[in-house]
């Protein structure tokens, strides 16, 4: 039997961000926003009409007939009334301010304003997503521009965003308001998120990290340390709690001490304490307590970070710079060997803007196989890849062979192939057969060009698949030559 997952009425499953529209504070002044909304008493064509004047009445002057001209400001103004309806200030009817709204217009002064609209964004509208986006790629050393975060919030924080779309700067422009970040560049003022917000980007880094029995572990806790405070609770009793409400979460019961209650309570973690009962040492022997860390943050506003199948121990590690995964390859461990390679995997998926869906699968669909990652991307057309790296000084015709099966089981179109040493001329020969004769193609990624990547960045990545790409084409479009004179 599957392990239940927590319902999605408890945990925190943002798929977008509002849509802003004109609805920012370089095209409109929140506070007389608010009382224009006020003011016009139900009516909306006297709300927009007030908002147009004050706002867009200088709008549109390419348009020489005043009455299109005068059209295109309404319109303006329309668009910001509505995204100040996405934010949760304006009611769907754009006729009345909504709770929210009213508390805002009753603060005393702006900077009140601004700093309740943004806890506001913070903890509701996926703003505590788009600050912890920005800290990781800041930690891995990325360059964090309106495009790639844009990118990095659809590939590793699941946020479905329109092409070329404004949502997440106008988003951050609200938050320049109050502080959060600078009047322009992306350093965040991680004391003013815990002011302003009450949360922690440290408690959601984490977080994210903590399996799906953790977390199950902690929020039953935390209920029941909302009434019991930081006095010790019988471990059963809270494990017996989650169980009732996620199902049999806990795949191995007889190690619940070392998958859960340890972990959660060293001082990396810092959730609980935990102390082992006379009675034995079983996982569900002894008591467990909420520290403070876990009384002060409410958890069910904490990023999941489980939705591209990434395995906690790897989320925890993926803001790890380039630099540093090319000197974990050659590390004599075989485990930080193998998580170099898979964060090499990622790395490189981010920089060709795929969005990865699943790492290390397997199960009937493989075959019993493992894929490193398995990717997606919907630029002109939908395409899947498959992501294999190997740390070897030589890779043969047959490690191909199997992840060309892979891809038909799986049915993908691209599969990349990366080593840290050399391919075969059979793996050349190979995957140059796959582009002339079938529908897949095949992306070779060896030591020189993995050279390339680490001096030159993601430029370099890029140029590559281009040329690949390039002569993939040349090779296809035989392909149609032949079948239309044949």
């Amino acid at each position: 039997m599957s392990s239940k997952q927590p319902d999605a009425s408890s945990t925190r499953r943002l798929t977008g961000l509002p849509e802003a529209n004109e609805f920012s504070p370089r095209q409109i002044s929140l506070r007389a926003m608010l009382e224009a909304v006020q003011d016009g008493q139900g009516d909306r064509e006297a709300i927009v009409e007030t908002i147009r004047k004050a706002f867009f009445a200088n709008a549109a002057t390419s348009r020489k007939d005043p009455l299109e001209r005068q059209r295109q400001q309404r319109t303006r103004a329309y668009n910001a009334l509505l995204g100040a309806s996405k934010y949760g200030l304006v009611a769907d009817s754009l006729t009345g301010l909504t709770p929210l709204g009213e508390e805002a217009l009753a603060t005393s002064t702006d900077a009140d304003l601004y700093r309740l609209l943004a806890r506001h964004i913070i903890r509701e509208l996926g703003g505590f997503e788009v600050l912890i986006a920005i800290k990781e790629m800041q930690a891995a050393g990325l360059d964090v521009s309106k495009s790639s975060l844009q990118d990095y919030l659809q590939q590793y924080a699941g946020i479905k965003l329109p092409r070329a779309t404004t949502h997440h700067t106008k988003l951050l422009q609200w938050l320049r308001m109050a502080d959060v970040l600078p009047a322009t560049g992306y350093e965040i003022s991680e004391s003013a998120i815990e002011e302003i917000a009450d949360l922690s980007i440290d408690d959601a880094e984490t977080w994210v990290a903590l399996t799906a029995e953790q977390k199950a572990f902690l929020r039953v806790l935390r209920r029941m340390a909302l009434l019991e405070g930081s006095n010790p609770i019988p471990a059963k009793a809270v494990i017996d709690a989650a169980e009732t409400e996620f199902g049999p979460i806990f795949e191995r019961p007889d190690q619940l001490a070392a998958g859960v209650l340890r972990p959660l309570a060293s001082p990396e973690n810092g959730w609980i304490t935990h102390a082992v009962g006379s009675a034995g040492r079983g996982g569900k022997s002894g008591t467990v307590a909420a520290t403070q860390k876990l009384l002060e943050v409410d958890v069910d506003l904490l990023p999941e970070g489980e939705g591209f199948g990434i395995p906690p121990d790897l989320k925890s590690k993926l803001t790890t710079p380039l630099q540093k995964i090319y000197e974990d390859l050659d590390s004599p461990d075989t485990y930080i060997k193998g998580v170099a390679l898979e964060l090499l995997a990622l790395r490189m998926a981010t920089d060709l803007t795929l969005i990865p869906t699943r790492l290390r699968e397997r199960g009937t669909t493989t075959g019993g196989a493992e894929v490193d990652l398995i990717a997606e991307a919907a630029h002109l057309h939908f395409s899947r890849w498959l992501l294999q790296c190997k740390n070897t000084k030589s890779v043969g015709v047959a490690a191909l062979a199997k992840e060309v099966g892979m891809a038909v089981l799986l049915k993908a179109h691209v599969v990349v192939m990366v080593t840290t040493g050399k391919f075969s001329s059979s793996v050349v020969t190979y995957a140059e057969e796959l582009a002339s004769t079938g529908h897949l193609q095949a992306v070779l990624v060896d030591q020189e060009v993995l050279a390339s990547y680490r001096s030159s960045g993601s430029r370099a990545l890029r140029a590559h698949f281009q040329e690949i790409a390039r002569r993939t084409l040349e090779a296809k479009r035989r392909q149609v030559v032949v079948d239309v004179t044949s």
